[in-house]
Parts: C-alpha cells; sequence; structure tokens
C-alpha cells in the first residue's frame, strides 16, 4: 500500500484484526485474519493502483483478474 494509502488505512483499519507489518516511506504492509468474501473483494479493489495483495496467492489472482478485465474493456 502507498504510504499515502497507509495513513488512511492506519486511521480507519480494515478490520479489527489489522496488524501491521511493515510501515515506512515506501510503503505499509498489514496482515489480516478474516474470510474472503465479495464484499472484502470489493473493498480491496476500491483502492486501484495504490494496494497490491501479497498473500494469499488466490486473493491476489482474483484482484488481478478484475483488474485485467477492467482494463479489457477500453482496449
Amino acid at each position: 500500500m502507498s504510504p499515502f494509502q497507509g495513513k488512511y488505512i492506519k486511521t480507519l483499519p480494515l478490520h479489527h484484526t489489522q496488524e501491521i507489518i511493515v510501515d515506512n516511506e515506501a510503503e505499509l504492509q498489514v496482515k489480516l485474519k478474516l474470510f474472503l468474501t465479495h464484499d472484502l473483494l470489493m473493498e480491496l479493489l476500491s483502492y486501484g493502483e495504490n494496494m497490491k495483495v501479497i498473500k494469499p496467492k488466490s486473493l491476489a489472482d482474483q484482484i488481478r483478474q478484475a483488474h485485467e478485465n477492467a482494463f479489457n474493456q477500453y482496449g
């Protein structure tokens, strides 16, 4: 997550299980313990290019596919 977006996430956590893993000038990494739901997917997609899912791979793949589908609508 970008540092700017990270400030927002620290102020308004995504979930009560949110744990900060890395917090520096380059990035903010958080860990969440929750079920993968459509609501979570939509929330994460709302961060656009300012966020990258690292794990689990299945969620990262869903995010990537959703962004590819959106991109292909304009191609």
